[in-house]
């Protein structure tokens, strides 16, 4: 697959910038880092299952976790998740584009799993190794070790819970990301379920096939370091003036 080339424009037009991105970028090398970068190999960011390669620099990480959590505050900021989803995702998808992490292809698609009975996991999963390809056997042990870690810990699935779900829907992201060639690159799965019945739980619980509809997106994206670094202190602003909803928990 070709990389997706960035266009500065669009993003200059995105963020209400004026085109002067080698100042903006040299005021992005003062910002101090908005979030710890704990080590662990994944962590829930906002409603955001991540799991990381270790040998992802700490810059890397940060780069990685300040785009999902802004991502997710803007979208979340202009569209509602439950009767919005289209537009959700829309603006999602505009936002890490623009961040730094272009795309060549972003379909948006119904799910239909080949088993009567599922759990969204199981369903990423398949999901992310057919974007991932060849790097899936990297790839997919990362996702397997986060979601194991995930269904340990309570607290953070009751985060999930009450971040994701609403009534009958339910939206909710699961994102590697590995370094491929000495640059980050991640797997942006996007999940958004419709039930006939109120949502009790989400990830981990079996559900019937004729009682959801699920639609997903999916799609590989690698890091624009210059194209970050101009917009770098923005999302480090508003990640930080939504830090205690939007919240960071290593897994």
């Amino acid at each position: 697959m070709s990389e997706a080339s960035f266009d500065y424009a669009a993003q200059m037009d995105y963020f209400g910038l004026s085109p002067a991105p080698a100042s903006f970028a040299r005021m992005a090398l003062m910002s101090k880092v908005s979030l710890n970068t704990e080590d662990a190999p994944a962590a829930l960011l906002g409603s955001t299952v991540a799991a990381y390669d270790e040998a992802l620099s700490e810059q890397d990480r940060e780069a990685f976790d300040d785009t999902i959590l802004y991502a997710e505050i803007r979208a979340d900021k202009l569209f509602n998740r439950e009767t919005q989803r289209r537009q959700w995702y829309g603006e999602y998808s505009r936002a890490l584009t623009n961040c730094g992490w272009p795309t060549v292809n972003d379909p948006y698609k119904e799910y239909i799993s080949q088993e009567l009975d599922f759990t969204m996991d199981e369903a990423a999963l398949q999901i992310i190794a057919l974007v991932a390809g060849a790097d899936k056997l990297k790839i997919l042990p990362l996702i397997s070790s986060a979601f194991n870690s995930l269904e340990k810990n309570e607290g953070a699935i009751k985060l999930v819970e009450l971040k994701s779900k609403k009534n009958r829907a339910a939206n909710f992201q699961i994102v590697p990301c590995i370094s491929l060639g000495g640059r980050p690159t991640m797997i942006a799965c996007a999940m958004q379920m419709e039930s006939r019945d109120i949502l009790t739980k989400v990830l981990f619980f079996k559900f019937r096939r004729e009682d959801i509809k699920l639609y997903s997106a999916a799609t590989r994206r690698t890091l624009n370091r210059r194209a970050y670094n101009v917009v770098k202190h923005i999302v480090q602003a508003e990640v930080d003036r939504s830090r205690l909803e939007y919240f960071k928990t290593p897994l």
